[in-house]
C-alpha cells in the first residue's frame, strides 16, 4: 500500500509537466492560433473601450474609391486614368506630402475619343485631331501630374506563396524576366534595404515572380513597392509583411518606403535582421529628435500593426469624387481668379468679354466652353458687387428684378447672398481679425453655418493687413467640397499622407480586422505609418519563452494544487487566470507585448482539473471497490447512501416513512420453468428482470429483492421523492408496455426453446396471455432501513402497507388484472391516468377493508375499445353498488360483448348472478388466501 501510495504521489508531480507538454503540441495547431487570435482581437477591442482609439498622426488618410464615387464616375474596371490625373494634382496643388497607390498601373491604357469631344473641333484637321489625341493620351496626362506632383508613391505586385516552401522550391517557381523586368529590378536594387543574414539562409518569404508598374510611370514616381497584405489562419488580417525576398534582393513594401521618406531615413540604408527588427538608423522622429528605430518583425518579414480603431473612426478619409470634384472646382475657380486679375491690370476690358476670352486662350486655357462661362461668372458678380457696394441693405430680389429677372432661380439667389455675406465678413474681419466662427454666425443672422465657414476661410485667405486687393473682386468664389463637415481646402490637404485604394462594398480589397468584419485594406496602410511614426510597435514573446511560463505552470500546479482542498484550489487558480489576464491586457496596451492567453489559460485550467480529477479518482477507488463489491447485488441508490454515509452499513433498524411498495410476478411461472433447462431458465428469466429493472430505476425506484421471478421493490428511500406513486405508477404502465415488446420479441422463431413455445402457442389458442405478469402497488407507512443480524443487513421495507401490495399482486388472479392499487395511491394519479375501480376487500388477518383499483394506462393512450368498455363497467359498477345486480349483470354482459376478455367484467357479471339470487350483507370481498 505504501509502494502504491508512493507511485500515485510521483505521478501527481508529473501530472502537471506532461499536461504542459499537451499543451505546447497543442500550440503547434491551427486551433490554437485561432483562439488565441480570437483573444489578441478582445485586447484591441477591449483597449478601445477603456482607453479609446490609439493615438494617430493627424497627417495619416486615405482616398476611397467608394461606393459613390463608382456611381458617379461608372464600373471601377472601366475607369480611365484621367480620373486619378485630376486628384494627383489637386493634392499636389495644396501640397499633400505623400501619396500612396494600392491601385496598379502595370499595363498602358488605350486612348479613347468620345463624339463628343470630336464635335467640339472648330474644324478637322490633322493639328486639331493630333491635339485632341494628346488629351486622350491619359497615360502621358497621368505620367505629366506624377512627374509634376513629386510625391507619388506606385505600387508593383509580388508573387509570393505564403506557406514554408523552401528555397529550392521557390527558385523552381520563378519565370524568365522579361527586359522591363530586368530594368526595374535593377532599380529595386539600387533602393533595397539591407539583409543582416546570409540570403540563402534567409527565413523571409520569397517571391518567384513580379509585375512593376509601367516604366513611364516608375521613371518619374517618387518610388515604388509593392502593395500587398497576409492574412492569418482565420483568414483575418492582423500582420503586415514589411519585406519579401527575390532571390537575393529585398523588396521594400510602399508602407516602409514612405516612412523611411518621412523620417529622412534612405531606404538602402535599412537593416533587416529577420526574425527580429528593422531598423532605421538615424530617424528622424520629430524636428527635435534623431535616433535609431527598430521595428518587430517576425521570421518572414511581418510586423505586428497596432490597428487604432474601426475603419470610421480613424483617420482622414477623402472620397475620391469629392477629390476630383474639388479638382474640378479649382481649375474653375483659378480661371476665374485670372479673369480677375487680367481685368484689374486693365479694367478697359471690363467692356469687352471676347477680348478677355482672347487673352485666356493665348495664356493656354484652351477650354473656349469653359472661358465663356467663367468671362459671364465674371460679368453678373462684378454687377452684383457694384450694386452691393452702392447699397449694401438691398435684398437679392429686389437686385434681380432690376436686371429683369422676376423670379430669380436659386443659383441665382445664392451667388448674390454669397457676394453680399463676403463682403460683410470682410468689414467685420477688418474691424476684429479674432472673430471666430461661431461668433460670425451670431452677426450674421440668416445664413447657413456652412455659408459662413466657407466664406471666412475665402475671405482670410484673401485678407493682407485687413485689406483685400482690387485683383480679387468681386468677392466670389467657388463653393468648396464638402464632405463629413471637412471642407477640401489647401490648409485641410497640407501635408496629408494619403493612401489610394477600394473601399466601396463588395469589391475584393475588403478584409477582417480585429475591429471589423469587412475592412477596406487600403486602410491597413495609415495603421502601419501611425505604428511605425508613434512608436506603438506590438511584439510577441517567442515561443521558447511561452513554452518555459507554459511548463513552470505545470510544475506550480503539480506542487500546489494536491496540497489544497478542492474548493481553495479552485480559488486560487480562478485568482492565478485573472491576474494573468490583466497582465497579458496591461503588456498589450502599455507595453507593447502581445503575452499569449490560450497556453497558460489552458494549462492553470486543464492542469488543475487533472490533478483534481485524478486527486478524486485516488479518493474514490476504496468508493468504486465497495461499488464493485456490491454493486450487482444492491440497489444503486442504496450504493449511492453508502458511498455518502459509510456508517449506515453498520447501523441496524430503520424509519418510518410514507412510500410505495411494488411485487411483480409471472403468471403460471412454474409452467414457464418446467419447459426450460436450468440454463434456459437463467437465461429467460435475466431478460425479463433486466427490462424491468431499467424501468423501475428510471422512475427512481429501489430494487430490494428478487424471488425467482417475482421483484420486490420500493419508491420513496433512500432517495426521498413526493411523487412516489406516481413514479411507481408509471413504471408498471411502462413495464406492461416492454412486456408487449417482449413478447413480439418471442415470437420471432427460434427465440424461445421449443417445449416453451409450443406452450406459448397453446395458451395462446386458449386465450391466454403468454408471461402475464401482475404488479401489485400500495402507498402508506412503512419502515425502511438496514435490516438483519449484526454481521448481515439488508437494506429492505417492512409493514402491512407492504403485506398489502403482495396480496394485491397475487389477488389479480381472480379478477384477470395487470396492475392494482390502493386508494391513497387512486386519489394521486386520477388525473393522469386511466383507471377503474376493482373491488373493496379485505385481506386475511385484518378487519378493514380496502378499495383495489386497476391502472388501464395513461391518459389519452386507451384504445377505443378499451374506452368504450371502461364507460359500460363503469356504469355497471354504479349500478352494482346500488344493490341494482339485474341492471349491473346486464351491463357487465355488455362490456363483454364488446371485449370478451375483459377479466373484472367476467367475474362481476358471475358475481351479480349469484347475489341477485343471494344479496350479500355488504359489498366487501373477503380473501380467504394471502
Amino acid at each position: 500500500m505504501t509502494d502504491e501510495k508512493s507511485d500515485q504521489g510521483r505521478l501527481q508531480l508529473l501530472l502537471g509537466p506532461i499536461v504542459a507538454l499537451l499543451v505546447l503540441l497543442f500550440s503547434q495547431s491551427k486551433v490554437y492560433e485561432q483562439a488565441e487570435l480570437v483573444t489578441y482581437d478582445w485586447r484591441f477591442n477591449i483597449r478601445n473601450n477603456i482607453f479609446g482609439p490609439l493615438p494617430m498622426n493627424s497627417r495619416l488618410g486615405t482616398i476611397d474609391i467608394d461606393l459613390k464615387s463608382v456611381e458617379m464616375e461608372g464600373r471601377y474596371q472601366d475607369w480611365t486614368r484621367d480620373k486619378y490625373t485630376e486628384v494627383v494634382r489637386i493634392l499636389s496643388e495644396y501640397g499633400a506630402m505623400m501619396v500612396g497607390f494600392d491601385v496598379y498601373f502595370i499595363e498602358p491604357s488605350t486612348k479613347l475619343i468620345s463624339s463628343e469631344q470630336i464635335n467640339e473641333l472648330s474644324k478637322i484637321d490633322s493639328t486639331s485631331v493630333a491635339h485632341l489625341l494628346e488629351r486622350a493620351d491619359y497615360d502621358a496626362l497621368f505620367e505629366r501630374a506624377i512627374e509634376k506632383a513629386g510625391n507619388i508613391y506606385l505600387a508593383q505586385t509580388l508573387v509570393v506563396p505564403h506557406n514554408d516552401l523552401r528555397k529550392a522550391e521557390v527558385l523552381g517557381k520563378m519565370e524568365a524576366r522579361t527586359a522591363d523586368q530586368e530594368e526595374a529590378l535593377e532599380m529595386i536594387r539600387r533602393r533595397s534595404p539591407k539583409l543582416m543574414v546570409d540570403p540563402n539562409e534567409s527565413p523571409l518569404w520569397r517571391g518567384f515572380d513580379f509585375e512593376p508598374p509601367l516604366k513611364r510611370f516608375r521613371d518619374v514616381t517618387r518610388a515604388f513597392g509593392y502593395a500587398q497584405t497576409v492574412h492569418d489562419v482565420d483568414g483575418a488580417r492582423r500582420r503586415y509583411p514589411l519585406v519579401y525576398q527575390y532571390e537575393d534582393i529585398v523588396f521594400p513594401s510602399i508602407a516602409l518606403l514612405m516612412a523611411c521618406d518621412f523620417m529622412q531615413v534612405p531606404i538602402e540604408n535599412a537593416e533587416v535582421h529577420p526574425g527580429s527588427h528593422i531598423k532605421l538608423p538615424m530617424a528622424h522622429v520629430t524636428e527635435e529628435i534623431v535616433r535609431d528605430i527598430e521595428i518587430p518583425i517576425d521570421n518572414f518579414g511581418n510586423m505586428n500593426v497596432n490597428w487604432a480603431g474601426g475603419w470610421a473612426e480613424c483617420f482622414v478619409h477623402y472620397p475620391h469624387i469629392a477629390l476630383r470634384r474639388a479638382g474640378q472646382r479649382e481649375d474653375r475657380q483659378q480661371l476665374l481668379d485670372r479673369i480677375k486679375a487680367v481685368v484689374a491690370a486693365d479694367p478697359s476690358r471690363a467692356r469687352n468679354p471676347l477680348e478677355i476670352s482672347r487673352q485666356l486662350a493665348s495664356e493656354g486655357f484652351d477650354d473656349r466652353l469653359a472661358n465663356r462661362l467663367a468671362v459671364g461668372t465674371w460679368f453678373k458678380t462684378a454687377n452684383i458687387e457694384r450694386a452691393i457696394a452702392g447699397n449694401k441693405d438691398l435684398g437679392a430680389e429686389e437686385f434681380w428684378r432690376s436686371k429683369g429677372v422676376d423670379e430669380p432661380t436659386d443659383d441665382q439667389l445664392s451667388q448674390y447672398q454669397q457676394i453680399q455675406r463676403n463682403n460683410s465678413i470682410v468689414d467685420l474681419l477688418r474691424d476684429d481679425p479674432s472673430l471666430d466662427l461661431s461668433q460670425l454666425q451670431k452677426m450674421l443672422p440668416g445664413h447657413e453655418r456652412d455659408d459662413i465657414r466657407q466664406s471666412e476661410y475665402f475671405v482670410r485667405t484673401l485678407l493682407s493687413d485687413g485689406l483685400i486687393s482690387p485683383q480679387e473682386r468681386p468677392l466670389y468664389f467657388y463653393p468648396y467640397r464638402v464632405f463629413q463637415d471637412r471642407m477640401i481646402t489647401r490648409s485641410e490637404v497640407k501635408d496629408k499622407i494619403l493612401f489610394y485604394g477600394l473601399t466601396a462594398p463588395g469589391t475584393t480589397d475588403l478584409s477582417v480586422t480585429p475591429f471589423e468584419g469587412s475592412y477596406p485594406m487600403v486602410g491597413i496602410y495609415p495603421n502601419v505609418l501611425n505604428t511605425i511614426l508613434q512608436g506603438r510597435f506590438i511584439k510577441r514573446i517567442s515561443p521558447w519563452l511561452n513554452g518555459a511560463l507554459v511548463i513552470g505552470l505545470g510544475i506550480l500546479l503539480s506542487v500546489i494544487v494536491p496540497r489544497l482542498k478542492v474548493l481553495i484550489a479552485a480559488c486560487l487558480i480562478i485568482g492565478v487566470v485573472l491576474i494573468y489576464a490583466a497582465v497579458a491586457f496591461v503588456a498589450f496596451t502599455h507595453g507593447g507585448m502581445w503575452l499569449d492567453m490560450i497556453g497558460p489559460m489552458t494549462i492553470l485550467v486543464v492542469g488543475y482539473l487533472a490533478l483534481t480529477i485524478y486527486g478524486y479518482f485516488i479518493k474514490e477507488r476504496e468508493k468504486e471497490f465497495v461499488q464493485g463489491a456490491f454493486g450487482h447485488y444492491l440497489s444503486p441508490a442504496v450504493v449511492d447512501q453508502i458511498m455518502n454515509n459509510p456508517d449506515m452499513v453498520d447501523q441496524l433498524g430503520g424509519e418510518e416513512r410514507v412510500m410505495t411498495a411494488f411485487f411483480s410476478d409471472i403468471a403460471s411461472f412454474s409452467t414457464i420453468s418446467e419447459c426450460l433447462t436450468p440454463a434456459e431458465l437463467v437465461y429467460f428469466i435475466n431478460e425479463y428482470l433486466s427490462e424491468m429493472c431499467e424501468i423501475i430505476e428510471y422512475y427512481g425506484g429501489t430494487i430490494d429483492k428478487f424471488e425467482g421471478d417475482a421483484i420486490v421493490a420500493f419508491f420513496g428511500a433512500p432517495v426521498v421523492y413526493d411523487d412516489h406513486a406516481m413514479r411507481a405508477c408509471l413504471s408498471c404502465i411502462d413495464q406492461q408496455k416492454k412486456l408487449i415488446e417482449l413478447r413480439q420479441r418471442w415470437n420471432k422463431s427460434g427465440l424461445l426453446p421449443p417445449a416453451l413455445q409450443q406452450l406459448r402457442e397453446r395458451w395462446e389458442k386458449q386465450g391466454h396471455v403468454f408471461a402475464h405478469v401482475r404488479m401489485g402497488l400500495t402507498s402508506g407507512p412503512m419502515i425502511v432501513g438496514n435490516m438483519g443480524s449484526r454481521g448481515r443487513v439488508d437494506y429492505t421495507m417492512m409493514g402491512d402497507t407492504v403485506n398489502l401490495a403482495a396480496r394485491f399482486e397475487s389477488g389479480q388472479k381472480m379478477y384477470g388484472t395487470s396492475i392494482m392499487i390502493n386508494d391513497l395511491i387512486y386519489e394521486q394519479v386520477r388525473d393522469v391516468v386511466e383507471t377503474r375501480k376493482l373491488d373493496r376487500i379485505r385481506v386475511m388477518g385484518k378487519d378493514e377493508p380496502v378499495t383495489a383499483y386497476e391502472v388501464l394506462a395513461r391518459k389519452g393512450e386507451l384504445s377505443p375499445e378499451k374506452m368504450e368498455v371502461l364507460e359500460i363497467y363503469n356504469a355497471a359498477m354504479d349500478a352494482y353498488e346500488n344493490l341494482d345486480f339485474a341492471g349491473a349483470r346486464t351491463r357487465f354482459q355488455e362490456a363483454l360483448e364488446v371485449d370478451p376478455t375483459d377479466g373484472p367484467s367476467v367475474l362481476y357479471a358471475d358475481r351479480c348472478k349469484e347475489y341477485a339470487l343471494n344479496p350479500p350483507e355488504d359489498l366487501v370481498f373477503r380473501a380467504q388466501s394471502k
